[in-house]
């Protein structure tokens, strides 16, 4: 019975130009998911255990797990998204054009289908509670506030034969979103991926059980201890979050900004009032604020997107499930700078004969 995707969408735009030549447009858009796609496994059933210490989300225990994954891709009639966008526009007499935009997104589903495969559908959607009833959250794709603009002028001298054009676009975004969950499988539905980590306080963290030495230069248990509450301070978000759980595509990667240049210079053989004939020379600069200096227009990622290991011990008298933990102390900040060429200013030269 599954249906393809299908949504209710409504938008509304109005543009006004005012006497001095500047355009104002407003954008206004709404859509609502009617047969949104998600997944679930039917090998699990519905979990009744709870974890031991703070973090006491439901488990998976005496068989609700039957070992049998059996991934099925279904709808949902739950998400939806706003948005709104505004621009102002002028073209000035003197062959100078410039515009300046913003745009606002909200954006929420139960599955951000973030791969294609049904198995990895399920892995990739981060839960705390019954792995077959995600919740509405933030969607992973889209950014909450978006900054363009562009700037152009032109001249025209040697009575007609030669142009000069330089051109400027610039975008300042809010991150990308993405979530903080455990390496390892804390409520034993089979997935080591889509656990969203609890942030316990710093008295529960005192509680926690680390694993024996693992990582380079043996750092003990308490070092450990020391290093993870140390990490939770420093990340605004998580030091936010202390006693809940930490939201699916919650967080975001910082501010990005950029400029690109472009300069054309063109020589018309093709005498006055003429666009034929025409030898152009372009030169783009791709991040030019990074040209300038190497500390603008870097990307930052995540160190980690899932900062914590985890393992679980089962009581064989009890069944009490406790939760041990790993912690890499390497890791003392939240980003780092990416150095992919997203990070990096980039230059080509173009020469074109238009005839």
């Amino acid at each position: 019975n599954f249906q393809f995707p299908q949504v209710w969408r409504s938008n509304l735009g109005i543009d006004y130009k005012f006497d001095n030549g500047i355009v104002a447009t407003t954008d206004i858009v709404y859509t609502k998911d009617l047969n949104a796609a998600t997944t679930f496994n039917f090998g699990l059933r519905q979990p009744t255990g709870s974890l031991e210490g703070p973090d006491s989300r439901p488990i998976y225990v005496d068989g609700e797990n039957t070992g049998n994954a059996a991934f099925v891709i279904s709808n949902v009639d739950e998400g939806y998204s706003f948005n709104w966008s505004w621009k102002l526009q002028k073209q000035f007499d003197n062959n100078f054009y410039a515009m300046v935009a913003y745009n606002f997104l909200e954006s929420f589903d139960v599955n951000s289908m973030s791969a294609e495969i049904s198995s990895d559908l399920f892995d990739l959607n981060p839960i705390s509670g019954n792995a077959n009833q995600a919740p509405l959250a933030n969607s992973l794709f889209g950014n909450k506030h978006r900054f363009i603009g562009q700037l152009n002028k032109s001249w025209s001298y040697g009575e007609g034969k030669w142009a000069t054009s330089i051109g400027a676009f610039f975008e300042y975004t809010s991150g990308n979103r993405f979530s903080y969950t455990y390496s390892g499988d804390i409520n034993g539905d089979g997935s080591f991926t889509n656990d969203l980590l609890y942030v316990p306080t710093a008295a529960e963290v005192q509680q926690l059980d680390f694993a024996a030495p693992q990582f380079p230069g043996n750092p003990t248990i308490e070092q450990q201890r020391t290093a993870f509450e140390a990490f939770i301070q420093q990340d605004e978000y998580l030091n936010a979050r202390r006693g809940g759980f930490v939201g699916r595509n919650d967080l975001t990667t910082p501010w990005t900004g950029r400029w690109d240049v472009k300069i054309l210079q063109d020589l018309n053989f093709g005498g006055l009032g003429k666009n034929q004939n025409t030898l152009q020379l372009s030169l783009d600069i791709l991040n030019f604020g990074n040209l300038l200096n190497s500390n603008w227009g870097v990307v930052q990622l995540p160190r980690s997107t899932q900062p914590i290991g985890v393992n679980v011990n089962v009581d064989t008298v009890t069944g009490a499930r406790t939760p041990v933990f790993s912690f890499d102390p390497s890791q003392t900040s939240t980003f780092v700078d990416s150095f992919d060429l997203p990070s990096r200013w980039q230059a080509q030269v173009g020469l074109r004969y238009i005839f």
